[in-house]
C-alpha cells in the first residue's frame, strides 16, 4: 500500500539563485546535519509535534537524483529510508521541486509517496498515527531546505 505525501512553502528569494543552489552540492541546502557525499547522504529526519521529543528523530539514508530545469521548474528526484531500522520506518520516493513565482520568490515542493513499514501492520498503523509523523516528517524536512537555500542565496552561494 501506498500512501502519498505533499507539502510546500515559499522561498522569498528569486529562482535562478535558488535553483543553482538545489541543482549542486547538496551539504548547501539539506537538513543539518548532513553527512555524505555523491548520491547518497546521511540526514536526521525530525517528526516536530506528531511524536514525544525523544522519538521524534530519525536518522536516514538519503539518495538524490540529479536536478532537471525546464521553463522556470526544477525538479530532483529523492528517495529515503532509515539507517537504523528499516522494517519500522517507511520508505520514501519523492521529487523536490521548485518553481519560478511572478514577482519575488519561489515555490519549493515535495511530491512523493511512502511505503508504510511493517505489511498490514503497518498499514493499520499509518491510518491511526503513521501518516501523521510521515507529513511532519516531510513539512519540516521541507522548511529546513527552505531555510538553508534562503541562508545559502542570501550568502551568494550559488551554482553546482
Amino acid at each position: 500500500m501506498q500512501r502519498h505525501v505533499y507539502f510546500y512553502t515559499h522561498v522569498p528569494t528569486p529562482f535562478e539563485p535558488t535553483a543553482g543552489v538545489l541543482a549542486g552540492d547538496p551539504a548547501r541546502w539539506l537538513p543539518l546535519p548532513a553527512q555524505g557525499a555523491g548520491d547518497t547522504w546521511q540526514v536526521m529526519l525530525r517528526a516536530d509535534g506528531a511524536l514525544p521529543a525523544r522519538l521524534a528523530e530519525h536518522p536516514a539514508a538519503v539518495t538524490l537524483g540529479t536536478a532537471s530545469v525546464s521553463d522556470g521548474r526544477l525538479l530532483r528526484a529523492l528517495s529515503w529510508h532509515s539507517s537504523q531500522r528499516e522494517q519500522v520506518f517507511p520508505v520514501l520516493t519523492a521529487d523536490l521541486g521548485l518553481d519560478a513565482l511572478e514577482g519575488d520568490g519561489s515555490h519549493l515542493s515535495l511530491m512523493g509517496t511512502y511505503r508504510p513499514p511493517l505489511s498490514v501492520v503497518g498499514g493499520a498503523g499509518d491510518v491511526l498515527l503513521g501518516h501523521r509523523v510521515a507529513e511532519a516528517v516531510v513539512r519540516r524536512f521541507v522548511l529546513d531546505v527552505a531555510d538553508r537555500l534562503l541562508g545559502a542565496v542570501k550568502a551568494g552561494v550559488a551554482g553546482p
